[in-house]
């Protein structure tokens, strides 16, 4: 994720150099038609007249060659706006789920890892949610793959407009979302971020003349308690808490799930 803006700004500076060599170039083929066509000496040899026209012909092919070498610069200019933006996609692709706009699993993991290894105290402790929607399934198979992922989006929309500052919300696949819940004061602190997320999706969503209730919601809970935790642990912890939730009959089960790995 770093390297990229070092390659957009090395070929920034080769394109300056393509331009300016195009000029250069133009100048030297300026040069060439006067040696060419003895414009100097010809003009010296008519007098006044043979300088107007000789300039005058002399002008027109620098104008020619400049005009050619301003546009080969705007055609570099334009391929390099155009390379930057679809590498910039690319970057977006592998950071962002392409549905819903929201952190994509990889981005998610490091967001998490940095959590894990910037608290500012012993005390404080990293959650993380695993939120699965119970009647997604159901409501995607009546209804279609349009709505459905219609669906998912304004789900992921109800989680980020409720989602505190420095929480993360991210989608990972399918009807799964993660919240990562960084610099918690003790590991039953996650329980709350939790419920009032479960809470958000209660309300039907309108898509249409369609009023959906997804039914509630499961929700894994892990923290990583006082212990250094790496990511991939803490999601297996919070994975493992999820399968628990899931299992249980109520519409807004949560489970929760203290990490003890060490890293």
């Amino acid at each position: 994720m770093i390297v990229v803006p070092r390659i957009l700004g090395k070929e920034s500076l080769f394109n300056r150099l393509q331009a300016a060599i195009a000029l250069i170039c133009a100048s030297f083929l300026a040069l060439k038609v006067f040696v060419e066509f003895d414009v100097v000496e010809r003009a010296s040899s008519h007098g006044p007249a043979g300088w107007r026209i000789d300039a005058t012909a002399s002008l027109l092919a620098v104008v020619a060659l400049s005009g050619f070498a301003a546009l080969k610069a705007f055609e570099l200019r334009a391929e390099s706006d155009r390379r930057r933006a679809a590498e910039q996609r690319l970057v977006q692709l592998e950071t962002q789920d392409p549905l819903t706009g929201l952190a994509n699993r990889d981005r998610m993991l490091e967001f998490l890892g940095q959590a894990l290894q910037t608290r500012k105290t012993g005390d404080e402790v990293t959650g993380l949610l695993l939120i699965d929607l119970k009647r997604f399934t159901p409501i995607n198979d009546a209804h279609g793959r349009a709505v459905g992922d219609r669906l998912l989006r304004m789900v992921g929309e109800r989680l980020q407009s409720v989602a505190r500052e420095g929480e993360m919300v991210a989608r990972l696949g399918g009807d799964e979302f993660a919240v990562v819940l960084p610099r918690l004061d003790c590991a039953r602190a996650a329980r709350h971020p939790a419920q009032r997320l479960v809470r958000a999706l209660e309300a039907p969503f309108e898509i249409d003349d369609l009023a959906l209730r997804i039914g509630g919601a499961a929700v894994g809970v892990a923290t990583s308690a006082n212990t250094e935790l790496r990511p991939g642990v803490l999601v297996h912890h919070v994975d493992a808490a999820l399968q628990r939730a899931k299992r249980q009959q109520s519409a807004d089960s949560c489970s929760d799930r203290r990490g003890t790995g060490k890293a």
